[in-house]
């Protein structure tokens, strides 16, 4: 039906969050129609406006729409999204975002507003809401509800100290995270285009009216501008100001006044599909005043030197404003976009930057000049355990338990050999104490020219490049110095570049500028990780070693900061070795090769036999696992080299056959049963009164996670493995 407007019912206090209109329809019916004063303001009373009402007896926040010549003015804009991160190599979706975005409308989005506002990159204020007491009428400044000083109260939310009436805000929530993940995730506030812009020239001089130059004039003819009235014995208030200024305020062009995202999320590129998102509500709703059909939008940025994500989503550099800020376009329109283009090709200035402010400025080439090799490289170690040094009464303790002296000597590495390529990502795996970090020391010295015996192999080489820079992190033993000063001084005095020292904390997961002047101690534990790989980026090698990979972070911050390393290092041509715990985190690296440490052995994870041979439990783990070296069959075979061993429809580990030996009686078998591990009546009903055979194994190599086979099922006692392939999951 169409209605007009009869009058608006808009409180100060909470005006972001309530309000009322009234309409009339044309028998003069009234409706009481609740919305937000921040949209509710923006209507012209005596207007007509289209309305469709659930039920005229029941009206809610949710049962009516209401629209003006096909402008949908409430219910507000909604949209769900999907925001997928891809692996940087093949490009399959690792994870998921569902996200709403939505026009904020509750009290409670506007508090999680203050809250991220505090990460703003330009939030200059330490204070940055108020609030207001419904009980005694008072205002009062607070980063969170505060509860009146005077009645004791919890206060409400009034407004953001750095936002006009004219500001709208858009909040994104997080649909599908995780328990401990935060709600809200950004939010994003249009405005309208500042009253006045000039520009400055290199030289130094100043271009008034800068936009009229580039732009139709009308386009800023109408700016939200609120002027105080001189007139004699008049005074009126900041908000009446405003209320005036709202009246004729109209213009195609929208500013993009804030994009906040939480940190810990920036560097999975939600703060392009915050700004995608606001360019779907500005088409849609013509925000923020409703009035005029949008064509661009305008954004005034100093980050904008320091973080390419504007550029990104398609904004483009113009000129700085009179005080040296950037200011930046996107075309919503094909006219928007020829006048930006015009201006591009032939102002002398916009020439020469060609519309692109920001330039990468990391770099960390050359590459290594070839790869890293390992030839037969062994380490032991050796420890002499003594009680000498000890109280009588922990002596006593030990000497309890025969504890007296000891020397222990094991292989941590036995003859690893392999090649690895320059630029490639590789990482090794393995349970606790199975000699990773060892392998890494190994690479260290050999990389850095140490020539400390901890670094050192016992036997074999380790042949790397003349050219290798490396960086490496062994928590503990090999670890940043920091100091007392703040991480972005750290970076700044290591790379001679302030730009570079902010591009490089957003590759490790840094993104917060508040942290950038904290110091290394006041940190979390998970951003304490993160500002090791940035200081290790500093350095920008070619060569990068890290133990216990972010180890120290929740899963979801663990996948985004795996990827962006990956993909950064596959960019810049750097080679990784990184030592994981979780291998959750393998499919965001991508790796070109993972390989399993394990007490002595050193083998790559991908590394399929031909054959696999069917055992069943326990003698299969017992295989695998070195207890069992004599495989007893009722006949010999002539398979020789590394076979896989097969239990349950699983691959959980390899093996090599020797030889055979043989035949055997069951009783002469049960002589050697640490080896076989088979009992005397076993043997006896296996062999049926024929002779038996040994197969003689060596060199077991046990995967860390069972790999299933898609063969067919049945009897038979070997399986092609490479003809049937090979799982990488449960069944």
């Amino acid at each position: 039906m169409n209605v007009t407007l009869v009058r608006k019912e808009i409180r100060r206090p909470n005006y972001r969050y309530a309000g009322f209109v009234v309409v009339a329809d044309e028998k003069g019916q009234e409706y009481r129609l609740p919305l937000v004063g921040t949209i509710a303001q923006w209507l012209e009373e005596g207007e007509t406006y289209e309305l469709e009402l659930d039920d005229p007896h029941s009206i809610t926040f949710e049962s009516y729409r209401l629209s003006r010549q096909g402008l949908p003015i409430w219910p507000p804009f909604e949209r769900e999204y999907t925001h997928a991160r891809r692996a940087p190599v093949s490009g399959d979706v690792l994870y998921e975002y569902q996200l709403l975005v939505r026009e904020a409308r509750y009290e409670r989005d506007y508090e999680a507003i203050v809250e991220l506002e505090q990460y703003h990159y330009a939030s200059d204020e330490e204070i940055l809401a108020e609030w207001y007491c419904e009980e005694c009428g008072r205002y009062q400044e607070a980063n969170t509800r505060p509860v009146c000083e005077q009645c004791g109260k919890p206060m409400r939310f009034h407004d953001l100290k750095s936002a006009t009436r004219a500001s709208r805000f858009i909040v994104m929530e997080l649909l599908s995270g995780a328990a401990y993940e935060p709600r809200y995730l950004g939010y994003v506030r249009a405005d309208p285009p500042i009253p006045l812009m000039n520009r400055r020239l290199p030289d130094g001089s100043i271009q008034k009216n800068i936009r009229q130059r580039v732009f139709p004039p009308e386009w800023f003819a109408h700016p939200f501008f609120p002027r105080a009235h001189k007139e004699e014995g008049e005074n009126k208030s900041w908000w009446e100001l405003q209320e005036e200024a709202l009246r004729d305020a109209r213009s195609p062009v929208s500013r993009l006044a804030r994009v906040v995202v939480h940190p810990d999320y920036r560097v999975d590129g939600l703060g392009q599909r915050a700004v995608l998102a606001l360019f779907d509500w500005l088409r849609e709703r013509w925000v923020p005043e409703m009035r005029v059909e949008k064509e661009a939008v305008e954004t005034i940025a100093m980050m904008a030197r320091y973080n390419p994500f504007m550029e990104k989503v398609g904004f483009v550099y113009l000129w700085d404003t009179g005080s040296g800020r950037p200011v930046l376009y996107y075309p919503l329109s094909e006219r928007a976009r020829k006048y930006i283009e015009r201006f591009l090709s032939e102002d002398p200035v916009a020439r020469e930057h060609g519309g692109r402010l920001y330039r990468p400025r990391f770099d960390a080439r050359p590459p290594l000049g070839g790869p890293i090799e390992l030839r037969d490289v062994q380490k032991f170690y050796t420890n002499r355990l003594t009680v000498d040094e000890l109280s009588e009464p922990v002596r006593r303790l030990l000497e309890a338990f025969g504890v007296r002296y000891r020397v222990i000597q094991k292989y941590v590495i036995r003859r690893a050999t392999a090649t690895f390529a320059p630029g490639t990502v590789n990482v090794f795996i393995g349970g606790s104490g199975s000699g990773k970090t060892t392998l890494l020391r190994v690479l260290y010295g050999a990389l850095a020219g140490l020539e400390d015996a901890l670094y050192r192999p016992d036997g074999g080489e380790v042949r790397v490049p003349k050219n290798a820079r490396v960086q490496a992190l062994l928590p503990e033993e090999i670890e940043p110095s920091f100091g007392e000063d703040p991480i972005a001084e750290v970076l700044y005095r290591i790379t001679g570049d302030e730009s570079l020292a902010v591009e490089i904390l957003n590759y490790a997961g840094i993104s917060d500028a508040v942290l950038y002047r904290a110091p290394y101690r006041e940190l979390s534990t998970g951003q304490k990780e993160r500002a090791r790989l940035a200081y290790l980026l500093a350095h920008r090698p070619n060569v990068i070693l890290v133990d216990e990979f972010v180890a120290h972070l929740d899963t979801p911050t663990a996948l985004r900061v795996a990827r962006r390393l990956a993909t950064l290092a596959r960019e810049q041509g750097i080679t990784l070795f990184l030592v994981l715990h979780r291998q959750e985190v393998i499919p965001a690296l991508e790796p070109d090769g993972v390989y399993v440490v394990g007490y002595g052995t050193f083998f790559p994870l991908d590394e399929v036999p031909e054959r696999g041979l069917k055992v069943r439990e326990p003698y299969a783990t017992w295989i695998v696992q070195g207890k069992k070296r004599w495989e007893i069959r009722k006949h010999p075979t002539r398979v020789r080299g590394r076979v896989g061993i097969i239990s349950r429809g699983k691959l959980i580990g390899t093996v090599e056959i020797t030889g055979v030996k043989g035949p055997f009686t069951p009783e002469e078998l049960a002589e050697h049963q640490e080896k076989h591990r088979a009992g005397e009546a076993f043997l006896r009903s296996y062999a049926q009164g024929k002779p038996l055979y040994a197969w003689e194994l060596a060199n077991p190599r046990e995967l860390p996670e069972p790999r299933p086979i898609r063969g067919r099922s049945g009897q038979q006692m070997w399986v092609r493995l490479r003809e049937t392939g090979v799982g990488e999951g449960d069944d």
